[in-house]
Formats: structure tokens, C-alpha cells, sequence
């Protein structure tokens, strides 16, 4: 504890200074918990674990309600999963799923941007516990956090009692947070001077009293590293003709001097399209967006001259060995802001800034319509994200998949239908959509009929194009006269889509 002890400059929150066992005793059986972690960035790994064996060996059994900036890493939420009874607003861990699909969790998927505003507004009930996990407190109590925000400054606001997890494997972020609160009815929120990417207008560490400091606990735990493979035929395929889709739009809207920030999700695809726009003739990038991962800090120490910055709410790394971290974040001081989410996914500045926004879903229609979080339409997967804050206000934005996917049971399906299962996003927010074998764009006055041709044509596997095509056809005779209710030609074309994946030819 001695490390921890020099990262706390208060001298009464020192005296606070105790195990993880000690703190998570706070933390009682239907508590409310708010804590940071986005994208395996930044969360309380210590205390998080000892709650986990603090909850399991309760009797009677424990729970409590959990809520975060987005997805925590699968050794934080998986341990803690069986005794979550609320979760909101993103989940991606494999236990959490499993139990909202059985209904023994209940569970929000909120817009990330909404889920902060509501969250500060109390639309979520009290919040009982902050745990949030920080590399320095200052001499006034405030605190600087490590490498994500996402809804640590809300809670810590808005909690009756805080938790603080000291990481001494952090390097020191002080300088790197612009930390700005969303404001709360009647007060009318003031217009955020962002006009650029850089604009700083906050505060480098959060303020909060600090007398709801209940237990400060020490941690020498690096974050999860964010696992990528290496990019395969198909990635490289979709990310070229990404930045091919770009570079119409450079030509036809003049964006020589000047390139539009840029969105990516995170995955291997979004990580290809990054390598690929190093490698084009853009230059002067800079990026508003969620998660500044891996690809992005490529860009930046191979090319720090066509790298002019990046707001972010996290910074999660394929390699976050604290001597890495710390070359990382030298490279990165002065190019990258962390903020609160609902600053990073605003969806005034979002339009404001003219963000591009590229994302990875489950499926696509032929109509553009798009669901990035469940299968049958009933199993979630996991949560919106930030994808509809940025989808329905980006300047232009781009959903990027492949063409078909290889089930588990060995069945091929098409990522390209007739009617997505579930609608995330609809037609109405998507102005590209990417595959493999091209793209299909919807910046022009069309009719539907006219975009579905395009995706089957541009998009879709030429295995499945026939039966796409037939689809489109049978709809577009549904004015024709019906022949009853024995008419069964939609089920039956269903039922040829699913021959037809049973029946895909080997590789």
C-alpha cells in the first residue's frame, strides 16, 4: 500500500487507505452500483473481485444492480454475473447474456449518450455506490482517472457513498481528461464550445466531495488487453472498399483540404479500416469517437505528421504492460482527450463536428435497415452501444459487414436479408453499406427498391443473390391479389433461405 499512499495527496482519504475485502463490505445486498470501465478500459478490477467472492459466500444470496460506461472484461463481469439482478446500458460478457436470455437479469440497452444524461438525471433511481478506479488524488480530493471515463464523473457526483481503487500500475493521466458534466433540469445546458476535435473545455480530473469517501483501496492490476486477430482476406477486402467508398466521397464533395473526423467501432474489421487509411492518401486525420483502440495509435507512431488528434471516452490497448502504457500515453499527450460519454457521443456535436461514422452490426436488409444486437430478433448479443448516437447524426455514416458468416453449426448464413430481425438503425441513418464484394451508397433521391437492388447487387453473396433477388420481386408484386390464406409464398421463401444455408458449398 505504501505506492498507493503517494498517489493520495488528501491526507484524510489516505487514512482511508484499506484491503478490498474491507471496501466491498460497504456494499450491501440491493445497492445500486455505478462504476468506470469502457471497453475493458479503466474498470475497478480489485474491489470488483472482491465483492464477486463477497456476494458469492452471502447467505441468504446477495444481488445487486450494475451499471457502467459500456462492456467490462469477462474477469470483471463474469465472477460478478450471477448475483446482477439490473444491468445497464451495454454488455457484451457471455454470463450476463445467458441470464437476461433466461430472465433472471433485467436489462436497459439505452443509447450510451442517453444512458449518462438519464443517469445523472436519476432516471435510473439513486445511486447507492461509486467505484472508480483512479491513478492520483489531488490535495482537494478530486481525482484523476485512468483510461476511460465513460459514466465515472456521473457517478462519483451523484453516489451516496464512493469507493476509490488506486492503480499504481497507471501511469499518471493527469492532463489528458476533459471532464464536463451533462447539466440537470431546470438548468438549461450550456452550448459545449467544441468546434474542433482538440477544443478542451473542462477539467483535466473530477471534482466531487470527497467526504462521501468511504473506503480507498489499493490496485496494481493492469487493464484487460483488447484481443485482436490478425486481419484476414475478408477484413482487408471490406476495409478497401471502405476507404475506396471514402475516396468517392473526397472527390465528389471536395475533401482535399480537409478530411472529416472519423468514428470506427471497435473489432477486427474497424482495426483493418484504420491500417487501410494509413496506407491511403488522406491525410490530416483526426477521429471523435468512443474507443481509441490499437489501429489508431498505429497510425500515430508510424505517422505522427498526418495524425492531427482524437477525442475519445477510453483508450483500450492490445498491450497494456504499464511500461508500454506509458510510452503510449507520451506519444498521445496533446493529441488525445478522454471525456465523458455523453460529451464523446453527443449527438449535437457529433452532427456539429460532421463526424463520419463506420460501425460493424449483426445483419443488414436489403433495405438498409440494420441490427447490430440480436439474433431471431429475440436473443440479445449485446448492447446498442454508441452506434445509434452516431449513425443518426454522423455526417455520413457507414455500416461495414461481411457477406455471409459461418455459424457454429456449421451452417453459412447471409449477413445481407430480406428483413433484418431486429431494427437498431433504420434506413433512414445508414448512407453506406460495405461488404467484401463492394458497397452500395444512399446519398440520392431513390426508392427503396432502387437501394434494395443495389445492396443485393453490390453487397450481397453472389450464392445468395438469386434468392435475394426473388424476394424482391415477390414484394414487389404484393399489390397483386392474393390467393388466401393459403398463400404461402413469403414463409416458403424463408424456408428456401434456410435449405439454402444448410446446402452452402464447402470451402
Amino acid at each position: 500500500m505504501e505506492d498507493a499512499a503517494k498517489r493520495i495527496e488528501h491526507a484524510g482519504l489516505r487514512r482511508k487507505l484499506m484491503p478490498a475485502e474491507e471496501a466491498a463490505r460497504f456494499i450491501e445486498d440491493g445497492d445500486v452500483l455505478a462504476i468506470s470501465g469502457f471497453t475493458k478500459a479503466g474498470e475497478p478490477k480489485v474491489t470488483m473481485a472482491a465483492l464477486a467472492r463477497q456476494l458469492e459466500a452471502s447467505d441468504p444470496p446477495a444481488s445487486i444492480t450494475l451499471y457502467s460506461g459500456a462492456s467490462l472484461s469477462d474477469e470483471v463481469e463474469g465472477p460478478l454475473a450471477p448475483f446482477i439482478a439490473r444491468r445497464g446500458p451495454y454488455m457484451s460478457n457471455r454470463a450476463s447474456r445467458q441470464r437476461i436470455l433466461s430472465g433472471k437479469m433485467d436489462y436497459t440497452d439505452v443509447h450510451l449518450s442517453h444512458f449518462a444524461r438519464g443517469l445523472m438525471n436519476g432516471f435510473y433511481g439513486e445511486i447507492d455506490v461509486a467505484v472508480v478506479e483512479v491513478s492520483r488524488i489531488l490535495p482537494d480530493g478530486s481525482v484523476v482517472l485512468t483510461s476511460s471515463i465513460g459514466v465515472s464523473a456521473e457517478a462519483l457526483v451523484r453516489a451516496r457513498k464512493v469507493i476509490l481503487e488506486v492503480n499504481t500500475t497507471s501511469p499518471d493521466y493527469y492532463g489528458l481528461h476533459d471532464i464536463v458534466l451533462p447539466s440537470r433540469p431546470p438548468a438549461v445546458g450550456w452550448p459545449v464550445p467544441i468546434t474542433n476535435v482538440a477544443d478542451r473545455v473542462g477539467l483535466p480530473f473530477v471534482r466531487f466531495n470527497p467526504n462521501k469517501v468511504v473506503a480507498v483501496v489499493a490496485s496494481d492490476r493492469p487493464d484487460h488487453s483488447i484481443s485482436f486477430k490478425p486481419s484476414d482476406v475478408t477484413c482487408k477486402q471490406i476495409a478497401g472498399n471502405v476507404i475506396a467508398f471514402l475516396m468517392e466521397c473526397r472527390q465528389r464533395f471536395d475533401w482535399y483540404d480537409w478530411t472529416p473526423p472519423l468514428q470506427s467501432g471497435v473489432g477486427n474489421i474497424a482495426n483493418a479500416v484504420i491500417g487501410e487509411l494509413a496506407r491511403s492518401p488522406f491525410s490530416r486525420l483526426h477521429f471523435y469517437t468512443e474507443v481509441f483502440q490499437e489501429g489508431m495509435l498505429d497510425l500515430v507512431l508510424r505517422d505522427p505528421d498526418r495524425f492531427l488528434g482524437a477525442s475519445a471516452t477510453a483508450l483500450s490497448l492490445a498491450d497494456t504492460r504499464p511500461e508500454r502504457v506509458e510510452k503510449v500515453l507520451q506519444a498521445l499527450r496533446g493529441k488525445l482527450l478522454l471525456r465523458p460519454m455523453w460529451l464523446s457521443n453527443a449527438p449535437e456535436l457529433i452532427s456539429r463536428l460532421h463526424v463520419v461514422a463506420m460501425n460493424t452490426p449483426l445483419e443488414v436488409d436489403i433495405y438498409g435497415h440494420v441490427n447490430s444486437t440480436h439474433i431471431h430478433g429475440t436473443r440479445i448479443v449485446n448492447g446498442l452501444g454508441g452506434s445509434g448516437d452516431f449513425f443518426r447524426n454522423a455526417y455520413i455514416s457507414v455500416v461495414h459487414t461481411p457477406s455471409i458468416r459461418r455459424l457454429r453449426d456449421g451452417r453459412t448464413i447471409s449477413c445481407i436479408l430480406p428483413t433484418v430481425s431486429h431494427v437498431d438503425h433504420t434506413e433512414h441513418d445508414i448512407k453506406c453499406v460495405v461488404t467484401e464484394r463492394g458497397y452500395a451508397v444512399n446519398l440520392a433521391v431513390r426508392t427503396a427498391k432502387r437501394r434494395a437492388e443495389d445492396i443485393i447487387e453490390r453487397c450481397a453473396h453472389p450464392y445468395f443473390q438469386p434468392l435475394l433477388r426473388e424476394y424482391l420481386r415477390l414484394a414487389d408484386a404484393g399489390d397483386e391479389p392474393r390467393v388466401g390464406p393459403e398463400d404461402r409464398r413469403e414463409e416458403i421463401w424463408w424456408d428456401e433461405y434456410e435449405a439454402a444455408c444448410e446446402a452452402f458449398p464447402a470451402d
